[in-house]
């Protein structure tokens, strides 16, 4: 995922075309940036279009990221969407950080903290990462697990959100590895009243997973027999073998739940 590949240990400048660039103080706050000038006024995020930072991935590559508009999400207005572009390092063009999502967004946004190399996030907060709509990391956050956020009775969000992870990335025995395609329609729930079931009466969609942090944790049928089948996967992971619904999901310890169809 991009997201992964790119993730940034530090953003080490912003562009000194813009006025606040060389007093500026910049932190993430959730999925936000927060620009704060010397005076201590704090930039709305339409005021950071036009900027440029140069970003440094896991193995020291830099590279630069320029902020071209922000918008905020449907899903939740009060996140702001950031349409990023990347400089070419061969031909100094730039072109777009993020791939369209199923919305035909190419957008993404900040988030603070980071993950680790066994893809488990962890809070440091000397870290952040930049996600796009298109990829798991920012749709579980769309979809309202924010790992640095509580739940409605006060959950832990980060296992919800790893368990998100897996399920929108189909990594049914959590060898990290995707089995799905993009803009795949899936209905997702909970039982803590973030994500609620949706198809419950729609026959054009089946009960396919119950996610753990770590993996699913039964599987009834898998997303898209064709890249991995059921018969593979329990070849491949004999645990996940039997039968699967809520109830045999939910007393497997499962977080979240889906239907595919």
């Amino acid at each position: 995922m991009r997201s992964l590949l790119l993730a940034t240990a530090l953003a080490t400048a912003i562009a000194a075309s813009l006025a606040f660039a060389d007093e500026a103080g910049i932190a993430i706050t959730g999925e936000s940036f927060v620009v704060t000038t010397s005076d201590g006024t704090t930039l709305p995020a339409d005021d950071l279009v036009g900027a440029t930072m140069t970003m440094t991935t896991p193995d020291g590559m830099a590279f630069d990221l320029r902020i071209d508009s922000a918008s905020p999400a449907k899903e939740r207005p009060a996140l702001s969407l950031l349409s990023l572009s990347v400089r070419d390092a061969g031909t100094g063009e730039w072109r777009p950080f993020c791939q369209q999502d199923a919305y035909g967004r190419s957008a993404g946004f900040p988030v603070a903290d980071a993950w680790d190399g066994n893809g488990h996030f962890i809070a440091d907060k000397s870290r952040w990462f930049i996600t796009c709509t298109s990829g798991s990391q920012g749709k579980c956050i769309l979809f309202g697990y924010d790992p640095w956020a509580r739940g409605p009775h006060g959950e832990d969000l980060v296992p919800y959100y790893e368990a998100c992870q897996h399920m929108v990335r189909a990594d049914y025995d959590g060898s990290r590895w995707a089995h799905t395609r993009n803009g795949t329609p899936i209905d997702i729930w909970d039982h803590i009243g973030i994500q609620a079931a949706a198809t419950a009466d729609d026959p054009a969609f089946h009960f396919e997973a119950g996610w753990s942090s770590r993996s699913a944790v039964c599987v009834a049928r898998t997303r898209w027999p064709d890249l991995l089948s059921s018969a593979a996967l329990v070849q491949s992971a004999p645990r996940l073998d039997g039968p699967c619904d809520e109830a045999i999901a939910s007393a497997k310890g499962a977080l979240l739940f889906n239907r595919s169809r």
